[in-house]
Parts: C-alpha cells; sequence; structure tokens
C-alpha cells in the first residue's frame, strides 16, 4: 500500500458539503465545524481569513486555502480606495470534508494548520484541470450534478494531499512524516501492520536508520514518539472498529497485537480518555 492510502485507507474523505459564499460585508463571520476539514478556494475578488489567536492568511482570486480542521473566522474584506468608490465583494467556493471525529483521524491532530496555495505555483497548476471541472459543475449544475461534483471533491482533496506530500509542503504531522521517504516506510508498516510487535529499533530497521537518528527525526516531525504514534493509531483503529460493532473486544484486542483484553482496555482509555465502551458518545 501506498503512504497516502494507507492513511484514506483507515479514514476516507467524503465531501459533505460543497458551496460558495458571497460576502459584502467589510467585516463578516464564517463558522466552520473542527470535526471537518476544508477546502477553501477564492473565486472572485479578494479577503483576508482571521483565527482568533493565529495568523492572518490573504487570499485573492485564484487562491486556495486547506484548513486541517475548521474554526470560527473573522473574513475581513479590503477597503475601497479614496479613487474607487466600486463595492467590494468576494466571493469563497467552499468544500467541506468528513474525516470522522477530530478523536479519530490523525489528519486532524493539529488544532490549527492552514496551507495556502497560491495561484500559479506548482500545486495549483498541477490541480488547474480537475479545479476547473469542479468549479464549472457546482457553479453550473446540471443533471446528476450534486453527486458529480460530490466525487470530484473527493477526487480533487486526495490530489492536494498527494501534491503537499511530493512539494513537501507540510513541515508537521502526519501528512509531514508521510513526505520522508525514510519515516514513510516506517509509518506505513505501522499503518498496514499495527498487530507486530514493533519496537523503534524494528522500525527503525523499516525506515533504514539508525535507532538513534530515527527517533529523533520521528519525534520533530510527527510531535510524538515511534510508540507513541503506534499506540495512538491501535486505539484509533480500535475505535473504529467498536463503533462499527461487528467484533468483541477480546478479537478487536488481539487482532491489534495485545496479549490480554485488560491491557487493552488499559491503553485504550489513557489514550482516548474514555473507557471502550464510551466511545461511541464521546466521538
Amino acid at each position: 500500500m501506498d503512504r497516502l492510502s494507507s492513511v484514506l485507507s483507515a479514514f476516507r474523505p467524503k465531501a459533505t458539503s460543497v458551496s460558495n459564499c458571497l460576502f459584502l460585508e467589510f467585516t463578516s463571520h464564517l463558522s466552520l465545524s473542527s470535526d471537518s476539514s476544508y477546502w477553501l478556494y477564492m473565486i472572485e475578488g479578494e479577503l483576508i481569513l482571521n483565527p482568533k489567536g493565529s495568523t492572518k492568511t490573504d487570499l485573492t482570486r485564484g487562491d486556495g486555502v486547506w484548513l486541517a480542521s475548521g474554526l470560527n473566522l473573522e473574513v475581513l474584506l479590503p477597503k475601497p480606495s479614496s479613487h474607487n468608490k466600486k463595492k467590494v465583494e468576494a466571493k469563497l467556493f467552499i468544500c467541506e470534508f468528513d474525516f470522522g471525529s477530530k478523536a479519530l483521524n490523525p489528519l486532524l491532530d493539529l488544532a490549527w494548520q492552514c496551507v495556502k496555495v497560491e495561484q500559479g505555483d506548482e500545486i495549483s497548476q498541477a490541480l488547474a484541470p480537475l479545479n476547473a471541472l469542479l468549479l464549472s459543475e457546482s457553479l453550473h449544475p446540471r443533471c446528476g450534478s450534486q453527486v458529480v461534483v460530490e466525487r470530484l471533491a473527493e477526487a480533487y482533496l486526495v490530489q492536494l494531499l498527494r501534491l503537499f506530500m511530493q512539494t513537501k509542503k507540510i513541515q508537521f504531522g502526519l501528512l509531514a512524516g508521510l513526505s520522508n521517504a525514510k519515516l514513510a516506510r516506517a509509518i506505513v508498516a505501522i499503518h498496514e501492520h499495527p498487530n507486530q510487535a514493533w519496537q523503534v529499533a524494528s522500525l527503525a530497521e523499516q525506515a533504514g536508520m539508525s535507532r538513534s537518528a530515527f527517533s529523533g527525526l520521528f519525534k520533530i516531525t510527527m510531535g510524538m514518539t515511534p510508540m507513541a504514534y503506534l499506540a495512538s493509531w491501535r486505539m484509533r483503529i480500535a475505535a473504529q472498529r467498536i463503533k462499527q460493532g461487528d467484533k468483541s473486544l477480546a478479537i478487536i484486542s488481539d487482532e491489534l497485537g495485545y496479549q490480554s483484553e485488560a491491557a487493552f482496555r488499559r491503553t485504550f482509555k489513557k489514550i482516548m480518555g474514555v473507557a471502550p465502551g464510551a466511545i461511541n458518545r464521546q466521538t
């Protein structure tokens, strides 16, 4: 399995909403769910996204931005110049994606991750044909457009994440780890074989690195140790299987490499914050 598919096969994105929003006021607000990821694209005009406590993002026509998870944003329009009294407005294209709950999906671990794609850069050029098709279907709906738009948006997101990895656009977190060829080999090994009795040494061997070099690079890039990521991935997979309700805890714990259900329960509560039986309420 390839690097990106090793994540998306477990946390498959689903387009839940594709729309466009027209901003006419100098100051507006845009409320985006923290349990969803977003692709925002400037169709017309320019604006500033101002998240509370974080860096502002300027967008002009043709720019886009991926938000790993949403939040409430202040939206600012530029003030008209003294010699140009034309009414200022901006139109923003918004794709919302469901990756599962924030508690389960490692792609949503960072509270605020904003990745801007400027018009004309390498990523924007690669996305141009699919972007044109997505906008055309969305802005000029035809028979079956809703289904077509949703599938195009999902394909667009996968291509976007792939290009982020190829260009090393993201420097921290899971996508950054998967962008590193050596770390990716160890991460994919965890994703594909979570039941294996991995140790730092065996994961470093997968990466083709020394134990110390691997541990240091992994923690700097992923924000946690290799063994912490292994435990986190196992518990997230376990939570999904519990939610599906088709297997007992004993079977799930065995499939994920735990020698006893009691050890599995302790690890689950430590990482997920709730007992396995409460996961449906927690998510």
